[in-house]
């Protein structure tokens, strides 16, 4: 179980990589916090035991906190003059609405050659019309978080997605107009810089699925 300083610490360093564009030390985040180093790393091996950040391998150094990436993925999203970047394009809606701005994401269709801009302008995805490939059911995404999120990629074609998934030997899941995405981006991670962080329960996050429309096996936590 996280305690109220665990998430104490999830907020705050949220909040930070939000203002900065990157992680402040666990120095910075233990005076931030009013409390020793050592009590911040144990809140970050905490959160990452319960899987509501990553740290480096072997260390306490945040090395994904999502929507945010810590070091270079496959999407660079630019709110303004600012910009951060995302492991994948659910992530990058996820930065936009919890930045709460306008942002251009730029990525890569299939995580291939050609590349695309999805714009978020006043609460809205323009690219209505892209699709949206996750390979990686959710019970398995933090076996490995990092390859769950390069496994999710923009399409043009459905037909295009069955082409990838043959041509790199990963399996078809769940397939999802760009619009949709967003929609559950934004509720997902709309509030994870203004509000108190927590960590969703099963049971809310079986909700939140339910609500956008993911009710198919592939959705499944279990």
């Amino acid at each position: 179980m996280l305690t109220d300083f665990d998430l104490r610490v999830r907020g705050a360093l949220t909040r930070e990589i939000a203002a900065r564009g990157y992680a402040p030390s666990n120095a910075e985040l233990a005076a931030l916090l009013t409390c020793s180093a050592a009590d911040v790393e144990r809140g970050l091996r905490a959160l990452h035991n319960a899987h509501a950040l990553l740290l480096h391998p072997n260390t306490t150094r945040p090395w994904a906190v999502p929507p945010f990436a810590l070091s270079p993925g496959s999407c660079w999203v630019e709110i303004g003059e600012r910009g951060w970047w995302a492991n994948c394009l659910y992530c990058g809606l996820g930065l936009a609405a919890a930045v709460g701005a306008d942002a251009d994401i730029s990525t890569r269709l299939g995580g291939e050659r050609e590349p695309v801009v999805v714009h978020v302008r006043s609460g809205e995805v323009l690219e209505r019309a892209l699709l949206f490939h996750l390979s990686t059911p959710p019970r398995h995404w933090w076996d490995n978080v990092i390859h769950a999120c390069a496994s999710f990629q923009p399409f043009r074609t459905e037909r295009e997605v069955d082409d990838w998934c043959v041509r790199h030997a990963l399996p078809k899941g769940a397939v999802v107009p760009l619009p949709q995405m967003w929609a559950f981006a934004r509720e997902w991670y709309g509030d994870y810089v203004r509000a108190p962080w927590r960590k969703r329960s099963a049971d809310e996050i079986a909700g939140v699925f339910q609500r956008h429309g993911f009710t198919s096996p592939f959705w499944s936590l279990a």
